[in-house]
């Protein structure tokens, strides 16, 4: 009889604050069942890797990116990849998240919850 199938997930995270970028990176290897492939501090990078798409885009906007949340939200999402948005209720009150854009992603307000997310059975 075969061992059943282990199927990673492949996430890539995208945060413009570098340092933030490596702890997020060194979370989700902890994590049993995650293989993050891409650590991407803009969309081009993100956009110009081999690897994208993944499974899973962990996205959390920064003040100031030139790049619109809902644009990024909108990309992943043509190529298939489930997305988890990383904000604050700030970030929410603010407008910045198109109201179509709701439908495309999941919300989470810490990156801890989006650990949680990943960690749970599929």
């Amino acid at each position: 009889m075969s061992e059943p199938e282990h199927h990673l997930t492949t996430v890539a995270v995208v945060d413009a604050d570098r340092a933030a970028l490596a702890e997020k990176v060194a979370a989700l290897r902890a994590l049993d069942g995650v293989e993050v492939r891409i650590a991407a501090g803009s969309l081009g990078e993100l956009l110009t890797d081999p690897a994208f798409p993944p499974d899973v885009a962990i996205i959390e906007q920064r003040e100031g990116e030139r790049v619109t949340i809902n644009y990024k939200i909108r990309v992943c999402r043509l190529a298939n990849a489930r997305v988890i948005v990383v904000a604050d209720k700030a970030a929410e009150r603010s407008g910045e998240l198109a109201p179509d854009v709701a439908s495309l992603m999941t919300p989470v307000r810490t990156f801890e919850k989006a650990l949680r997310l990943l960690a749970a059975p599929r």
